[in-house]
């Protein structure tokens, strides 16, 4: 089981890192919420709000 565990481990390190560098490229962020995005949307996935902004600046 010790392979598994470490296995498991592995990607969750991988899925932090991943979603780390994410939120450090996105190009536009949900005020409500937070959530990061790498397109312009009118309302956020994650929470439905409607206050999405540009990062770019």
């Amino acid at each position: 089981m010790g392979l598994f565990r470490d296995l498991g481990q592995k990607v969750e390190e991988f899925k932090q890192a991943s979603q780390t560098v994410a939120d450090e490229e996105a190009t536009h962020e949900c005020r409500d919420c937070g959530e990061r995005f790498f397109a312009d949307r009118e309302t956020c996935s994650e929470c439905g709000g409607s206050d999405v902004t540009s990062l770019e600046g």
